[in-house]
């Protein structure tokens, strides 16, 4: 594989935002593939001492691949951040859902959605506890 660089991607909107830095939607330049790509911002890391968490988090995401877990596609860094570009998961998070106005309005999710999104957590839980990651 060859190296990768922040000018392989073109930068979308951001998904969201976190204590250490941010989450954009991005494009591969030669193969048109969406990716979200987390990027860590290294003052933050070490103010905060994260870099041992993202070091895990790298390897677990490499480590990673369901269909319910985004996997790392590939890692690299800039001047400023630490970039780890992801499998993209469209539709949003289960938060989003959890506080949209239809689910605000019944106080609940009607019981066959809480049923599919339970599913989906406990595969993706199932998955890591089969490669070691999770425990109990």
């Amino acid at each position: 594989s060859q190296a990768v660089n922040a000018d392989a991607f073109v930068e979308f909107r951001v998904l969201g935002k976190g204590g250490f830095g941010e989450v954009c939607a991005c494009q591969r330049r030669a193969t048109g593939k969406m990716y979200a790509n987390k990027r860590l911002n290294k003052k933050r890391l070490k103010k905060r001492k994260g870099y041992e968490a993202a070091l895990v988090e790298k390897r677990i995401l490499a480590r990673v691949h369901s269909r319910f877990i985004v996997s790392l596609a590939c890692a690299f860094q800039t001047k400023t951040d630490l970039c780890l570009v992801m499998t993209i998961m469209n539709g949003g998070t289960l938060r989003y859902h959890i506080y949209t106005p239809w689910t605000r309005r019944t106080r609940a999710f009607a019981e066959p959605r809480a049923v599919f999104y339970t599913a989906q957590i406990l595969l993706g839980l199932e998955h890591l506890h089969q490669h070691r990651i999770v425990y109990r």
